[in-house]
């Protein structure tokens, strides 16, 4: 994966993508989202540096800045090339799979994970770095259960706890975790700028969607 420069650090979508990684177990988790949740993180790196800004809602690109990291200069043509500003829920939905598979493609080539195809199971995820995975573990985990205030974090530390625990990440946050710090999970969403809270409102439209059309199915059959 490219880094950013400068910092010697991933960008902020592959960090979240190693942290859906269970590096025990060798899968990848929450598969179902992680897809709006890497294109959020695109939206926060963006927006942190420089490149994006709110105006009444709605993303508008900030000149022709580019980043020098292939993947989020994609994401900011993309933006740019729209007929007019669109708001960060229809963005944190737009390209997600393609964002994915980016992502993925990028920490294929650098080595940084293997993964093994599979036709009838999941495929199998090895991250080459588990010390990386552990840190970034420990540092989503720290910054929500710590006591330092959340207006103390950095845009992109916020992000990288808020995004996990939003999208329900199993390998930082279980569901009693999410209960017990829910507050907390939501300051850090809104820290973590517009895409936090547009990502929160948009996974849940979609867990709405899913329950509805499977209800529907059910009643379907049972006629």
């Amino acid at each position: 994966m490219d880094k950013n420069p400068g910092d010697g650090r991933l960008s902020l979508p592959a960090e979240l993508y190693l942290l859906a990684c269970d590096t025990e177990k060798q899968r990848l988790t929450k598969t179902d989202v992680l897809g709006s949740v890497l294109r959020a993180a695109v939206l926060v790196e963006l927006t942190d540096r420089g490149c994006l800004t709110d105006e009444d809602g709605k993303v508008r690109t900030v000149g022709d800045k580019r980043t020098g990291d292939p993947l989020l200069d994609e994401a900011l043509r993309g933006i740019a090339a729209e007929r007019r500003p669109r708001k960060w829920k229809v963005l944190v939905q737009r390209d997600r799979k393609q964002t994915f598979q980016a992502v993925e493609r990028q920490l294929e080539k650098t080595r940084m994970i293997r993964i093994e195809r599979r036709t009838w199971f999941p495929d199998t995820v090895v991250v080459k770095d588990t010390a990386l995975a552990r840190r970034l573990n420990g540092e989503a985990v720290e910054t929500l259960t710590g006591g330092r205030p959340v207006e103390q974090f950095s845009t992109r530390q916020a992000a990288l706890t808020a995004l996990a625990a939003v999208g329900g990440f199993p390998t930082v946050t279980s569901g009693k975790d999410r209960r017990e710090h829910k507050d907390r999970i939501k300051a850090l969403t809104e820290r973590a700028g517009e895409a936090g809270p547009a990502l929160d409102k948009a996974l849940k439209e979609m867990q709405i969607a899913t329950a509805t059309a499977i209800g529907t199915a059910a009643a379907i059959s049972s006629q």
